[in-house]
């Protein structure tokens, strides 16, 4: 009985880790000093909440691109940005990370955000390479 609560509780610490170390990893994106790409369009979604501020773009040609950022608290405190920031309908050019599988239309990596309608902005700190 005891072997087993045992093997049962090294399986879940197991599968935890493989989950956080899966969740958080940047590897299937380019690293932002090497490559970054500009999505531009109308915010068609925003998902403001932990643990990711998610924002669906739709760009001109009507692809849908989604962008990951960072956690909503990091969000609302280093890029001073909270949910009525933007609104459904905002044209919107977000730079960041590529997937490095060229069908994905995904980004993460945010490097800057811009709407262009009344010249708001946030820009990283860190240095990045100009969108390709």
């Amino acid at each position: 009985m005891r072997r087993n609560i045992l093997a049962a509780v090294a399986v879940v610490v197991v599968c935890a880790n493989t989950g956080a170390r899966a969740h958080h990893s940047y590897a299937g994106f380019f690293d932002p000093k090497e490559r970054t790409v500009a999505v531009e369009g109308r915010l068609e979604s925003l998902l403001f909440a932990n643990p990711h501020v998610v924002m669906k773009i739709r760009a001109a040609d009507s692809t849908l691109y989604t962008v990951t950022w960072q956690a909503r608290t990091w969000v609302e405190r280093q890029a001073a940005v909270t949910k009525s920031t933007f609104q459904i309908g905002d044209h919107l050019v977000v730079i960041g990370s590529p997937s490095r599988d060229a069908n994905s239309r995904e980004v993460t990596l945010v490097r800057e955000v811009r709407r262009p309608s009344d010249q708001w902005i946030w820009r990283s700190t860190t240095e990045f390479a100009k969108p390709s």
